[in-house]
């Protein structure tokens, strides 16, 4: 798989493109301001690398919505000055934003766009609001050392070269610090939990057995529709037979939520589940319950079930290893 690694810049008077490929180990930068305007060059780079994949962080939701935007009306633009074109692609930005933080869906599905992308924001779950992991926290997690925040703020005026320069700087960071967990998603590092271990490929080997565009799934997304195309199969039904989501509601009580059959028989999760039964949960509340039970703190919440642990260093040995389970269960019925 060839890839162009890539990350946007959206200022008021700046916008920048800037997109590494790891093959020729060679950077291209696309700058719109003042004195530059290299949208067309930009839009012709994607066009000739329409073999390849454009490796983005969050870029389903966030970079491919600004490019896409770019690459259908610039053709409309070119009465416009540099900066009237800036400040038309930042508000495009911060739209959309806007509507990601309230969950609405991006305009340009991942089918509609002009290129070949690859999230692994998407591909690693961090979409998920309890696994949310911004770029600067993986860039700690994976021991950067040069780790900074956007130095010049996006409604800078009159930006000099000097600002230009820092902005460029700062976003070859992020491209560098998106190509480094790129490598440990198709598992080229030598982490003993992901060495050897490629998302992508386990990904293109599902979406040739079993015909799910699943590239930029999640391992549960993945499942999902895995379990609705067998329930088809079973059923003989068409994929757009499947029941709907659900209606919407003001109120849900836990108690329709569990299972008759779900029984316990220590006294701790007996008054724990009666508790459970009594709640209610509207638009607005995030449900978090914790229960002690022998000596461990174990809390419920929309990411799962997780034990919450005091700091304590593990060390493998000879006779100890470190093993990390990620355990889910989904019960079908029908």
């Amino acid at each position: 798989m060839k890839v162009i690694v890539t990350d946007i810049e959206t200022m008021s008077e700046f916008f920048l493109c800037s997109c590494y490929d790891p093959q020729t180990q060679q950077w291209h930068d696309f700058e719109l301001n003042k004195n530059k305007n290299q949208l067309d060059s930009m839009i012709r780079f994607f066009e000739e690398k329409n073999d390849h994949y454009f490796v983005t962080y969050n870029g389903l939701r966030f970079d491919s919505q600004v490019l896409e935007h770019i690459i259908r009306f610039s053709r409309d633009w070119h009465e416009l000055s540099s900066l009237e074109i800036c400040t038309k692609i930042a508000q495009v930005a911060q739209d959309t934003i806007h509507d990601s933080n309230y969950g609405v869906l991006p305009k340009y599905r991942e089918s509609e766009l002009s290129f070949k992308i690859l999230d692994i924001f998407e591909i690693n779950h961090y979409s998920n609001k309890n696994r949310m992991v911004s770029l600067k926290r993986l860039e700690f997690e994976m021991d950067f050392h040069d780790i900074e925040e956007m130095p010049i703020h996006h409604a800078k005026e009159n930006m000099t070269e000097k600002e230009i320069l820092e902005t460029i700087y700062y976003c070859h960071n992020d491209v560098n610090a998106t190509y480094a967990f790129y490598k440990i998603t198709i598992g080229e590092c030598e982490h003993p939990l992901y060495k050897g271990n490629n998302q992508i490929a386990l990904r293109q080997d599902i979406e040739a057995e079993f015909g799910i565009p699943c590239l930029n799934y999640s391992d549960s997304k993945i499942g999902d529709e895995m379990i609705k195309k067998f329930y088809c199969q079973e059923k003989g039904i068409q994929y757009t037979q499947l029941p709907k989501k659900g209606f919407f509601r003001k109120e849900i009580k836990a108690s329709n939520c569990i299972a008759e059959y779900i029984t316990f028989q220590t006294p701790e999760l007996q008054k724990f589940l009666n508790k459970i039964k009594k709640v209610k949960l509207t638009m607005q509340d995030d449900f978090k319950e914790s229960l002690q039970f022998y000596d461990n703190v174990y809390t419920f919440a929309k990411g799962g079930l997780h034990t919450e642990n005091k700091p304590k260093i593990f060390e493998a040995d000879d006779e100890y290893e470190i093993i990390d389970w990620d355990v889910s269960l989904t019960l079908w019925r029908n």
